[in-house]
């Protein structure tokens, strides 16, 4: 049901505008918060107007639900919950115009990714790459009977993309130096359920979340780390993981590694935060930390979306790549390298040019100086 006296709360003073990376790049107030509530608002007088209706079913799926509206609001308008049950409630009064939401319905629902490929390759990929920097790399792969206190949930982007196989490096070469006791799904790691959780799909969203959980606790987990904030996201709010903690891989990172050694890089990189970590998930201080603790020397960026999220590059590529141009004229970026810890902050950046690492790469990097 939606939320009648949050949106009725907006009283149209366009703060969230200047704010929307939306209206940022197309100068178009109807993608902006203040218009989609107000047609909320008026939505009696209009709900009779069918182009009208399939033109804000539209609307409320281009937005990168990253949540900077709902934080300079004023007026405490629950914004993001207001997108959500909007987005649940288009998909069902009219599934004909959501066509392509279709195939990555199809893909989760059967091959339990967002590639539709086969399950079996969910370790496959990564385990070839790092068989002879790790030998035992493939142990650390869960089956039926094996325990350990930590998991390792990769999520699909890190278990499939080619682009990210640096960041899996890094993110295992690491656990290993500090002595880890860590396990990785595998075969047996779902999707998280987030990309159903943005479209509006909760019941298909809990399918998968059902068998993560069972798996976990199967493996008999205190801790499950993710280096994806939309995982981060659904393994913490939605999965209900009695007992096991949940951390982004910076938390886990800040806590265990010590006196790390340091970078003696005098490179300046540019920080950017993920919205869905800094601001849904208010983990704000530990990418900082571990950044200073080895030896990064970076700049704050604008706490601006990259443009990645919401599945915006899945309803309007066009409008996803015009956001993150505008972030790199809008923060001069240039030949600047940007840091991240978001594998799709990090997939947005680099497919419109800009040179992007992990944090992860970062405390990689500072290790293997110190071994060189």
């Amino acid at each position: 049901m939606v939320h009648l006296m949050s949106f009725e709360k907006c009283v149209r003073c366009g703060s969230c505008i200047k704010f929307c990376p939306l209206f940022t790049a197309r100068e178009d107030e109807k993608f902006t918060p203040r218009a989609k509530t107000y047609i909320l608002q008026v939505w009696d007088l209009l709900e009779d107007d069918e182009e009208l209706a399939k033109e804000f079913r539209r609307l409320v799926f281009q937005c990168t639900m990253c949540g900077r509206c709902e934080e300079v609001c004023s007026s405490d308008v629950d914004l993001l919950h207001i997108y959500h049950e909007q987005r649940s409630k288009a998909l069902k009064t009219a599934p004909q115009e959501f066509e392509y939401l279709e195939a990555l319905k199809k893909s989760l629902a059967e091959s339990k990714n967002i590639y539709g490929l086969d399950q079996e390759d969910r370790a496959v990929y990564w385990i070839d790459e790092l068989i002879d920097e790790i030998p035992d790399i493939e142990d650390r792969v869960y089956e039926p009977g094996k325990t350990a206190e930590v998991v390792v949930f990769l999520g699909c982007l890190m278990s499939f993309r080619s682009s990210q196989m640096d960041v899996v490096r890094s993110l295992f070469r690491t656990l290993e130096r500090i002595g880890t006791d860590y396990l990785v799904l595998g075969a047996d790691e779902f999707c998280c359920g987030h990309p159903l959780y943005l479209a509006g799909d909760d019941e298909g969203a809990e399918l998968l979340r059902s068998h993560n959980r069972e798996v976990m606790q199967a493996a008999q987990a205190k801790t499950v780390i993710t280096g994806c904030p939309g995982c981060l996201i659904q393994l913490k709010n939605y999965h209900n993981l009695e007992g096991i903690e949940v951390l982004h891989d910076t938390q886990y990172f800040d806590r265990e590694l010590g006196r790390p050694p340091t970078l003696d890089d005098s490179e300046e990189f540019a920080y950017h935060d993920p919205c869905e970590l800094h601001r849904i998930m208010g983990v704000k201080t530990e990418p900082r930390s571990v950044m200073r603790k080895v030896g990064v020397n970076f700049r704050e960026m604008d706490l601006s979306c990259c443009g990645g999220g919401g599945l915006v590059r899945m309803t309007d590529p066009d409008l996803s790549d015009k956001i993150a141009e505008v972030r790199r004229q809008k923060e001069h970026l240039g030949d600047t390298t940007v840091v991240t810890c978001c594998p799709s902050c990090r997939e947005q950046f680099l497919s419109v040019g800009i040179e992007t690492r992990d944090i992860v790469e970062m405390i990689d990097e500072a290790y293997q100086k110190e071994e060189e």
